[in-house]
């Protein structure tokens, strides 16, 4: 599985190392427009960074989706299901490299982004003003903004879209084994995606608002049940692939 892994790692460690420079470029933009109160630039920075946070977790998730729609569908890589691996290993270090790395920039930049508001706040009184009159509005919809609860809010995003990936795989399997070589399998793939997401959308609101909304309890709650669902994609995905799919 380890080696399966670093493989993985291989094709994707240049976009990364890319994501990794753009943000460090930022966040020296910032660090420097705190310092000299240069409120035109720390307001490019903030952008930036918070664009760059976006982009970089979508383009991990999309990209390791691409790549197993490309193992499966071109000649030059397909070699990889000749090796002495089962489906459920292959695809288990796909998901693995592919979660974890989602995991890893989520975390870094929940991380990144609290340290940066706790430094507006300390720096600029209007920025703490703001934060106090947003938390007076939570407080009335029943909650509060905390570094907790971002963290939990940042982490229960993080989970889902680790389920959306293993989502992804599945609609790409499922086109690879109807429609292999067919040149709408793409869009057939997109479709399915849409399908899949649209359904498990209303369960995971209608689980949300049974246990009383945006709340602790609701958040975890969500999280526990895109936990079991990743699972179950996983397990559907590596069976169609180890019994219908021909590479």
């Amino acid at each position: 599985m380890g080696t399966l892994m670093k493989y993985e790692f291989r094709k994707t460690w240049k976009m990364k190392g890319i994501i990794l420079c753009i943000t460090a470029f930022f966040q020296l933009i910032f660090s420097i427009s705190v310092v000299a109160k240069s409120d035109g630039w720390l307001g490019l920075s903030v952008t930036g960074l918070a664009f760059t946070a976006i982009c970089s977790v979508f383009l991990i998730g999309v990209h390791g989706i691409h790549i197993l729609s490309r193992d499966i569908n071109t000649k030059q890589s397909y070699m990889l299901f000749m090796t002495p691996n089962s489906s459920y290993k292959i695809l288990g270090a796909k998901t693995l490299e592919n979660g974890l790395s989602v995991i890893i920039a989520g975390v870094f930049y929940t991380v990144l982004a609290i340290a940066d508001i706790t430094i507006l706040a300390v720096r600029y009184d209007d920025v703490k003003a703001f934060l106090d009159l947003f938390n007076v509005v939570l407080k009335e919809a029943g909650t509060e903004l905390t570094a907790y609860t971002f963290s939990l809010t940042m982490i229960q995003t993080i989970i889902s879209w680790v389920f959306l990936i293993s989502m992804g795989y599945l609609a790409v399997v499922i086109c690879a084994t109807l429609l292999l070589g067919n040149r709408f399998n793409g869009v057939l793939s997109l479709i399915v995606f849409f399908l899949i997401a649209f359904m498990v959308g209303n369960v995971s609101d209608a689980l949300q608002a049974a246990v009383g909304g945006f709340s602790g309890i609701a958040t975890a709650v969500d999280a526990v049940f895109h936990i079991i669902l990743t699972a179950v994609m996983y397990f559907i995905t590596a069976w169609i692939m180890d019994n219908k799919l021909s590479v």
